[in-house]
């Protein structure tokens, strides 16, 4: 889950409300979800997200209640491995020692801005496809509390007025990105401080070619699951927000148009589901001159093998889409189909890091 990308937009929505954001930094042991989950918790005890099975949301509610207060921020632990009756571990289903920060953030309010601000520069680069990386000191002296951002494009932007820290930082930001976590808790010996990073990423992208009947609950599902959706489809009775409320893009245009003005990124997923031979086969020829992260296309696999000319590259397509798990309709259809995206998504992608690694300087 994208839960930073999640809780941004709950964020914009309420400009000008305190909020204490909740993030796990720490698990020894098993827990309901890992480092890096985040909730976000209102004053007036609401929240958005979680981050356990709701065991700890009571109390981290109480908690956030005093960071909203103080503004000052915390970091509390909750060990669910006990089985005594006074114990967090009572009926946890949990078997794990946990550490949670909770700070306090607002998007728009002077006591806590930043300048330049740093939730809506955050929420700039990831809609714009770029990932971040934060670096808070947690115990340094008067560095205590301070954030610098930086972005895989090489832009670096936060509180220290030091550029000599945030020079010294960037090794621990490259090796941070390259270990595949969203959360480390790092001692620097050079600058005698504790610091936390986290990675922030945008929404995966998906392209979906083809806006029937069918790709109306994928659309939907796929966009609550923190995937950004373009539909592209010539028919402007189908491809329209009334089918497609939930899609960021929607392009009223024949495959040949589109690939004119858009390059599709390779760590996109796209799927191919026209419903039309000709059509199908088009894009293919489009896609494969480099092919994206995950291309689908919708049908058995002799139709596209049917599809392609060159047998060497049906490697690179995934024909049937979706896990097998017996799925019928649009519906079951749709939760096969994102399942094996989400498989995808969540596996670790070396070359994708390889790409980006070179950026943090």
């Amino acid at each position: 889950m994208n839960d930073i990308c999640r809780l941004l937009k709950r964020m914009k929505e309420e400009k000008d409300k305190i909020f204490a954001m909740a993030t796990i930094i720490r698990v020894d042991g098993s827990a309901y979800r890992r480092e890096g989950a985040k909730m976000l918790i209102a004053e007036d005890g609401s929240y958005f997200g979680t981050i356990s099975a709701g065991c700890l949301e009571e109390d981290l509610i109480y908690q956030a209640q005093e960071v909203i207060d103080s503004l000052q921020a915390k970091t509390v632990k909750y060990d669910l491995r006990s089985e005594d009756d006074l114990s967090w571990g009572q009926s946890a289903g949990c078997d794990g020692d946990i550490e949670i920060y909770i700070e306090p953030i607002g998007w728009e309010l002077s006591m806590l801005q930043q300048n330049p601000p740093l939730w809506p520069y955050i929420d700039q680069q990831l809609s714009q496809g770029i990932n971040i990386v934060s670096a808070k000191c947690m115990n340094g002296g008067d560095k205590q509390g301070t954030l610098i951002l930086y972005s895989d494009n090489g832009n670096i932007l936060g509180e220290s007025t030091d550029k000599d820290i945030e020079q010294r930082l960037i090794p621990y930001i490259n090796n941070f990105f390259l270990s595949g976590t969203k959360v480390k808790f790092i001692h620097i010996n050079e600058l005698n401080s504790d610091y936390l990073f986290e990675l922030y990423q945008p929404k995966d992208i998906l392209y979906v070619f083809g806006a029937g009947p069918d790709a109306e609950p994928l659309v939907e599902l796929a966009s609550q699951l923190d995937f950004s959706v373009t539909i592209i489809d010539p028919r402007s009775s189908r491809c329209s927000e009334i089918n497609f409320p939930n899609a960021d893009f929607r392009f009223i245009e024949h495959p040949e148009s589109f690939f004119n003005k858009i390059q599709i990124p390779f760590d996109s997923f796209v799927l191919v589901m026209t419903h039309n031979f000709n059509r199908d086969q088009k894009i293919l020829q489009y896609l494969l001159q480099a092919p994206p992260k995950y291309l689908g296309v919708l049908g058995p696999k002799r139709r596209t093998e049917r599809l392609v000319n060159d047998p060497h590259l049906l490697s690179f397509i995934q024909s049937p889409i979706g896990l097998n798990i017996g799925a019928e309709g649009p519906e079951e259809i749709s939760i096969s189909v994102l399942a094996e995206l989400i498989k995808i998504r969540n596996q670790s992608n070396s070359y994708i890091k390889e790409q980006s690694v070179g950026c943090w300087i």
